[in-house]
């Protein structure tokens, strides 16, 4: 019987010491899940203002694209109407041509 209260005091020991150290853990665990909460939401905070700057940076390329769009139908119908001056010079420069023998020329 007397080896029945060493026994039980080790018992107790180890079971008050195990309590200890879980507790401890379960504070360092707690601690670090607010740290990473707190990280967390900073990390959050940073992905939100970066989403907003993409979708301003997106909103201007819609905007620039649409302009570019509206330049580029510009320059076609320059073009067309450039052509259509070039087609008039040239059919004058043969006309030209043609009729600079019957006027004396070379």
């Amino acid at each position: 019987m007397t080896a029945v209260w060493p026994a039980l005091a080790i018992a107790v020991v180890g079971i008050v010491a195990g309590l200890i150290v879980a507790i401890v853990r379960g504070l360092r665990i707690w601690r670090e899940f607010k740290a990473t909460g707190g990280k967390l939401g900073d990390r959050l905070e940073e992905i939100s203002r970066a989403a907003e700057e993409i979708d301003t940076h997106l909103s201007r390329a819609a905007d620039g694209s649409e302009r570019l769009a509206g330049a580029l139908e510009r320059l076609r119908r320059s073009r067309a109407r450039l052509d259509v001056q070039l087609a008039a010079v040239r059919e004058a420069r043969d006309a030209l041509e043609r009729a600079v023998p019957y006027l004396g020329g070379r």
